[in-house]
């Protein structure tokens, strides 16, 4: 399951993927992307760009929790955030909270549980 979710305010966007095998995941995004990214190990979830416009966040289908989600997005809003020199924690609270809401509403729609 994929969602793409636009931060216009950061001229960027995410793209949200739950998966059953983030492996294959990586390899697809890294091949699209013409940039060699691979891990050798199992992952419940995990953030990566290759450019500033663009970030993923994987999810595992099996380790789909609540915690998962608050990390793996902790992770993408410092990734989103540091490079572009934003230290304020409301803005970072900001992207946050947005990030949250865009990620619960679409899992909510396609009925997905979290566990």
């Amino acid at each position: 399951m994929r969602k793409v979710i636009k931060l216009n305010v950061y001229d960027c966007k995410v793209n949200f993927i739950l998966s059953l095998d983030i492996n294959k995941e990586i390899k697809r995004i890294s091949t699209k992307n013409k940039q060699p990214f691979t891990i050798d190990y199992e992952v419940e979830g995990i953030v990566f760009y290759f450019n500033l416009s663009e970030y993923f966040i994987l999810i595992n289908d099996d380790y789909l929790t609540h915690n998962t989600l608050a990390h793996e997005i902790y992770h993408l809003v410092v990734k989103v955030t540091e490079p572009r020199d934003i230290t304020d924690e409301e803005a970072q609270a900001w992207l946050c909270g947005k990030l949250t809401q865009e990620i619960y509403k679409f899992l909510e729609t396609n009925k997905v549980e979290i566990k």
